[in-house]
């Protein structure tokens, strides 16, 4: 909650304060005097000391079940716990699961020794559609520097030199 300041009149001294803070805890403590003097039924009627709340009837509801049947009363007392009874423990085993074997995956053939790259290859000749290499494959040009086999594969040519990945 958030503070307003109050302004106070300049007039007043800190001693005129003092009193009057005095005078307004005075006016609290005569308030909670009387209010605490005013009669409470339900107060009277409960007794003080614990030997008289135990002489007083356990709290039952009424017929209707909407209020207690005889005022002023006490709780109705703790029930005991009942023993505990033993019992066997049973812990079932999990059933067993029979894993299935994992696919073997299929092998993969040595590479042909053809495939293998060997480093930069030189360039015999080359005309406007492309190149062949010192091995006499054909190189088709593609965009660039890029050439193609005629197996799909790309390669670069760098100067002289091709250069298939």
């Amino acid at each position: 909650m958030r503070r307003l300041p109050v302004p106070l009149p300049l007039s007043l001294s800190s001693t005129a304060l003092t009193s009057l803070a005095a005078v307004a805890c005075a006016a609290a403590l005569a308030l909670v005097g009387i209010a605490g003097a005013l009669p409470d039924a339900a107060a009277q009627d409960v007794p003080t000391d614990l030997a008289a709340y135990a002489r007083l009837p356990v709290c039952t509801l009424d017929k209707d079940g909407t209020r207690l049947a005889i005022e002023p009363c006490r709780t109705a007392p703790t029930k005991a716990d009942l023993p505990r009874r033993a019992a066997a423990e049973m812990i079932t085993p999990m059933p067993h699961v029979a894993l299935a074997r994992p696919a073997v995956a299929p092998r993969i053939p040595a590479p042909d020794t053809s495939l293998i790259n060997h480093g930069p290859q030189p360039l015999v000749a080359c005309d406007a559609g492309g190149c062949r290499d010192a091995s006499g494959v054909r190189h088709n040009t593609g965009s660039g520097n890029a050439t193609v086999t005629p197996g799909g594969k790309l390669c670069n040519i760098n100067g002289i030199w091709l250069q298939c990945s």
